[in-house]
């Protein structure tokens, strides 16, 4: 896999994060009690529940801004490192997270939630292995230890 490639990998990843932080921000912001009936919580719980959801999201954002830092500049490349962990750690914590809250918590569609997670999941499990030159201490895969 290509240097190119790894950086729109997590290129990908940080704008699906970012994007979805932006949408719940905006649910945070506004009024919840639509929503919270919806999914079957008061307004409390799916407060502190997108709330978790905002951070869980600024993690893998953060991790991903990282690993893109440490493709692009070779003297960052244990900064690459830190943000290859980061994102993957970040990714499986959301997708547990949504899994769980799916299973034990939501009551308005929670097979497509759970999917969700399980998805996000998926997608910190593959940066693990995009970002396995940066693990490994190289920015791109030609480079010799």
């Amino acid at each position: 896999m290509s240097r190119r490639t790894r950086i729109i990998y997590f290129s990908f990843i940080a704008v699906l994060v970012l994007s979805e932080n932006i949408g719940n921000i905006i649910s945070l912001i506004g009024p919840l009690e639509e929503t919270a009936r919806k999914m079957g919580l008061s307004v409390t719980e799916e407060r502190i529940r997108i709330f978790i959801l905002i951070v869980l999201d600024a993690i893998p954002a953060l991790g991903a801004v990282l690993a893109i830092w440490g493709y692009r500049r070779t003297e960052a490349v244990w900064i690459g490192r830190i943000g290859v962990f980061v994102t993957t750690a970040g990714m499986l914590a959301y997708g547990v997270y949504q899994f769980w809250s799916a299973t034990f918590q939501l009551e308005f569609m929670p097979n497509v939630h759970k999917l969700i997670g399980v998805v996000y999941a998926a997608f910190g499990i593959a940066a693990w292995f995009v970002g396995s030159d940066l693990r490994k201490g190289r920015s791109s895969p030609k480079q010799a230890n």
